[in-house]
This record gives C-alpha cells, sequence and structure tokens, in this order.
C-alpha cells in the first residue's frame, strides 16, 4: 500500500513539473513574439523616417532658395543700400560745411543762398535712397489706410433719411422708430384748435451713417416739435396721473406753485407733512405755445372744485342706519363727513354726504397724542353657597387711560386712516369683580335657606326679562306690581328676590292672585309672587336669595302665563323695577 501511495505522488509531481515547464516555454514563447514585433517596428519606423528626411531635402532646399530669392537677398540689398546710403549721408555733413564757410566768406546772399540750396542737393545726392524709402512706406501707408477704412465703415450703418414738411430731421434704424416719435409728440400737445397735426407719412430716404448720428424716438420727436418753430417753445408740462395738464414757461413758476398748494393745506407744525393724492411729475421739453399759461391759470385749474358738497334732508321716521341705506354710505362715512351726527337726527336737518373735492387733491399726514381711556374687564366670582340669579359687586372697575401717539391722514380734512405708533399706560385699569351665585335650582321643594336679607332684590324670574304690564293705573284701578311675560314662561322657576321668611303661600287656584308667595325680608319690605302654576316652599320656612320657590303659571284672575311681582315697603305696594338688579 505504501509503495503504491509513492507511485501516485510521484506521478502527480512529474505532472505538475510538465505543466510548469509548458508555462514557462509558453511565456518566452510570448515574450519573444512581442519583443521581435517591437523591435521590427521600430527598425522599419527609423527606416521610413531617414527615407522622408532624404526625400524632403530637395524640397527644403527648394524652399530655404525660394525664401532667400523673394525676401533675404532684398533684405540684404536694402540693408547694404542704407548702411551704404548713411555712410554717404554721414560723409555730407563735412562737404556742406565747408560749402556754408565759403560762401560765408563771399556774402550774406551767397551764405543763405547755399543755406537753402543744400537740402535740394541732399536730395539729388540721396535720390536713390528716398526712392527705395517710399516704396517701402507706401505698403505701411496702405495697409494703415485698409484699417482706417475698415474702422471707418464698422462704425458706420444703414439708415432711414427722414424729412419732413421739408426739413430734414436726421436718421433713424425703422419706420417704427417715427411712429412712435409721432405718438409721442400728439401726447405732448392739447390740440384744442386742431392747429398742430403730425404727418404720419415722412420722406425716407436710405443712407448710410455713423451709429452715432441715428437718433431715438425721443429726439425726432423734438426734432417734430422743432419744426413748428413758430408755435414751438421750451416748457415745463405738469401731468397728473400720467395725463398732460398744462405747460408753463418756469419750471421755478411750476415748483413754486406746487409747493404752496402744499402748504395751504399744513397748519405749520412740524409734526405733519403734506403729498399730492394723485401722481404729480413735471417734464421739461418742447411744447406748443396753444398749451403754455400763467402760474396763476395754472393754480386756479388745479385748485378748481370738481365735486361740490351734497346734502341729504332728514325726514321724519329717519333712523342713522335708514339715512346711511338710503344715501349708499357706511355710517362711518356719514360720522366722519358730520360731527355728533347720531346727535342730530331731527327732521329738516342737512346731512352732509359729499364733500367738495379739488381738482388736485392734497393729502395731510400728522402725528399727534392724545389720551384714550382703557376699559376695565369684568370678572365673575362663582359663590356656590348663592343660587344662580344671585349678584353682588365686590369690587367696582376703574377705567384706565393711556396716552397715544399715532399718524393721522387726512384728505380734505376728513380723516383716512389712523396708525399707532406708540402706546403707553399711565394709569392701570382695574377690573370689576361681581360674585354670582352658582348653586342650581332644584325641581322639587328645597331645604330652608339661611334666611338672610342682602337688601337687594333679584331678578325673580331668571328665564324672562320682558315686563308685559307695568306698575300704575290699568283700568282705573292700580296695578300693584309688574307682569313678567314672555314665550314659554310657564312652568319656568321662580326665584326669591332676596332672602328672608315665607309669611303667606296659596296653592288654591282660585282667588285674584291664584297660587302665590309672600316672603318677608325685615326692616317693612315684603315680595309678592303670584299667578303661580306652583308654590315649592310652605309659610315659615327660610330661604334664600335666588332660591328656587315656585313656578310661573296662569293661576288666579290671568289671561295668559305670567308672573306678577310685587315689593312692598311696611305695606304699600312701590314700584319694583327701580329696587331690581
Amino acid at each position: 500500500m505504501r509503495q503504491s501511495g509513492d507511485k501516485t505522488k510521484n506521478k502527480l509531481e512529474r505532472c505538475l513539473s510538465s505543466i510548469r515547464k509548458f508555462v514557462a516555454a509558453s511565456y518566452h514563447e510570448v515574450y519573444k513574439l512581442c519583443y521581435l514585433t517591437g523591435a521590427f517596428t521600430i527598425r522599419k519606423s527609423r527606416i521610413a523616417a531617414k527615407k522622408m528626411v532624404r526625400s524632403l531635402k530637395p524640397v527644403g532646399r527648394f524652399i530655404i532658395k525660394a525664401v532667400d530669392f523673394l525676401l533675404l537677398r532684398h533684405i540684404r540689398r536694402i540693408a547694404g543700400s542704407i548702411a551704404k546710403e548713411s555712410r554717404r549721408f554721414i560723409q555730407g555733413f563735412p562737404i556742406a560745411g565747408r560749402l556754408l564757410r565759403s560762401s560765408f566768406v563771399q556774402g550774406p546772399a551767397s551764405f543763405f543762398k547755399t543755406l537753402f540750396s543744400i537740402p535740394f542737393k541732399a536730395m539729388r545726392r540721396h535720390r536713390q535712397a528716398l526712392c527705395t524709402l517710399l516704396n517701402l512706406a507706401a505698403p505701411v501707408a496702405a495697409a494703415a489706410v485698409l484699417v482706417w477704412t475698415i474702422q471707418f465703415w464698422s462704425g458706420m450703418t444703414f439708415a432711414l433719411s427722414v424729412e419732413y414738411d421739408g426739413e430734414k430731421l436726421g436718421y433713424i434704424t425703422d419706420e417704427s422708430v417715427y411712429d412712435l416719435a409721432a405718438s409721442m409728440a400728439n401726447d405732448r400737445v392739447i390740440n384744442v384748435d386742431n392747429s398742430f397735426e403730425v404727418k404720419r407719412v415722412p420722406k425716407l430716404t436710405i443712407a448710410v451713417v455713423s451709429k452715432s448720428e441715428i437718433m431715438d424716438e425721443s429726439a425726432v420727436c423734438n426734432k417734430i416739435l422743432q419744426t413748428s418753430s413758430d408755435s414751438i417753445t421750451e416748457g415745463s408740462g405738469l401731468y397728473i396721473d400720467g395725463k398732460f395738464e398744462c405747460a408753463v414757461q418756469s419750471r421755478e413758476e411750476l415748483d413754486a406753485l406746487l409747493d404752496s398748494i402744499l402748504k395751504s393745506y399744513c397748519t405749520g407744525q412740524g409734526n405733519e407733512r403734506a403729498e399730492f393724492v394723485q401722481k404729480v411729475e413735471i417734464v421739461d421739453g418742447l411744447y406748443p405755445i396753444s398749451t403754455i399759461i400763467s402760474a396763476e391759470e395754472t393754480y386756479n385749474r388745479l385748485t378748481a372744485q370738481t365735486v361740490v358738497d351734497k346734502y341729504y334732508t332728514i325726514v321724519k321716521g329717519d333712523s342713522p342706519l335708514l339715512i346711511a341705506a338710503k344715501t349708499g354710505m357706511s355710517l362711518a362715512e356719514l360720522r366722519a363727513l358730520n360731527p355728533d351726527f347720531d346727535k342730530k337726527i331731527f327732521p329738516d336737518v342737512k346731512v352732509l354726504i359729499q364733500k367738495a373735492q379739488p381738482y388736485l387733491r392734497v393729502q395731510v399726514v400728522r402725528t399727534i397724542e392724545y389720551k384714550e381711556t382703557i376699559n376695565y374687564k369684568t370678572v365673575e366670582v362663582k359663590d356656590e353657597k348663592q343660587y344662580i340669579g344671585y349678584s353682588y359687586v365686590k369690587t367696582k372697575g376703574v377705567e384706565g387711560e393711556q396716552l397715544v401717539k399715532a399718524e393721522v391722514a387726512y384728505i380734505d380734512g376728513i380723516e383716512q386712516s389712523r396708525k399707532i405708533l406708540e402706546t403707553k399706560v399711565t394709569k392701570q385699569p382695574v377690573d370689576k369683580v361681581v360674585v354670582v351665585g352658582a348653586k342650581k335650582i332644584s325641581n322639587h321643594v328645597v331645604a330652608a335657606g339661611d334666611g338672610i336679607s342682602t337688601g337687594r332684590f333679584v331678578w325673580p324670574l331668571p328665564s324672562c326679562r320682558m315686563i308685559s304690564s307695568p306698575f300704575g293705573y290699568r283700568w282705573g284701578k292700580l296695578h300693584a306690581g309688574i307682569d313678567i311675560s314672555g314665550n314659554g314662561v310657564y312652568g319656568k322657576p321662580v326665584v326669591a328676590a332676596d332672602g328672608g321668611v315665607v309669611v303667606e303661600t296659596n296653592t288654591g287656584w282660585g282667588g285674584g292672585y291664584g297660587k302665590y308667595i309672600i316672603i318677608d325680608h325685615g326692616g317693612g319690605y315684603r315680595t309678592v309672587y303670584a299667578h303661580l302654576s306652583s308654590v315649592n316652599v310652605t309659610t315659615g320656612q327660610k330661604v334664600s336669595q335666588g332660591q328656587f320657590i315656585g313656578r310661573a303659571g296662569n293661576s288666579g284672575q290671568s289671561y295668559g302665563a305670567h308672573l306678577h311681582f310685587e315689593i312692598r315697603i311696611n305695606g304699600r305696594s312701590v314700584n319694583p323695577v327701580p329696587y331690581l338688579k
């Protein structure tokens, strides 16, 4: 077994050795192939480059000879000529000096003649050099002229030459510019007598001009107006809400006029500013003489009333709301136009419903300070020992005070808006504290109350506040109390107006009062509750203020469900209303 395993191992090793040899041989062959391919490529490239250089050498020599023939030989010749002429030019100075010295000896005339002839002799001496310089300078000058020409024409463009009414106005890019200019010219003219007319079809010709010569619509408009030199003048036009009104010769006069209108609405105090309600704009330009008016005429036009005062006469039966409905105004607007409006609602009284307004309206904004009342709050404190309906003021409310700084806007003297800038409380308000009963009224006979009289009376029928029959004489007899009645009061709870002792009750339906209750509150005060549908207390029982004692009904001599309530002082009936809260 061991020998068999060794044989297998030897075979495996031989197999692996063969694989390694194969891989090494393959790698060697691949490397050799790549090497030969690269070496071959490099060698062939070098051979091809050498052949190309050899083939291009004649071409290079030809190009060098051509450049030398066309340019370099001339440069050499010119350089030689320049050097030669420079030497000759330098040599000419001593010659010119000798000529001047010899002519000076001969006399001044000969000297000046020689002096003026030397430049001409120099030109003849160096005429060949001058010709050469001219030949060289001519192409340079031509190039400069070409550059200047290109620059000149690049600043030029095609345009339309406008001729209006036999006079040339200028140049525009297209016809739309003229149309806009004509519209602008018409807008700047109040053509009352139809004396001014802008031709819509001018004479147009094509021209080539500089871009700086082309005009826009505003410039064309001014040119159109200038053609009517006998009816056009410089002025300051007044525009209100974009509409041209008039023109004044002097801008200073127009500014002063507008300032005077604003100042007329001010009181002179430093806490106010005035501004126009409409948009006011001044445009300087050319205007027809017919539109120029004086500053006084302008003032009268701007301050003239466009809306007059309008009144409504009050008739019998009018009320504030009815007047507002008839005039199509709100109560706030009526009160703003008419101080104490609500106090003057009488027949034949006139109410201002439309205030006069000038053509140019002014808004004045004033910063004012005033005192303002701060209302106190009412706080209710519930008392579980007292029945619902009980009320007692524990702390009286006191109004506070604050200093208000506001910005108020007025138009034609009428307040339009108010912006509060600052408030400062100078006196804090004191809350009103009211103690109210929170004890629910039972539907059944309740236990005896405390019987304590407070000296104040509360409303005996909490569910209804309507008095259907007041205290006083009725049908020749004294109605000793008040009748409290309304829809659905039958069976509603009746409460004691104040604490006390029940001294008398009647549970029968007959009699004038029907079912009733009488409570004694001490000090000679008694209350009567009559025409009840049920009596829920007994004689001798103590009751508290606001305690449930019975229900409203229609018993006795009654013509409908209600509560008859009386207050008697020492046996005499009095009007209960002043005693009730």
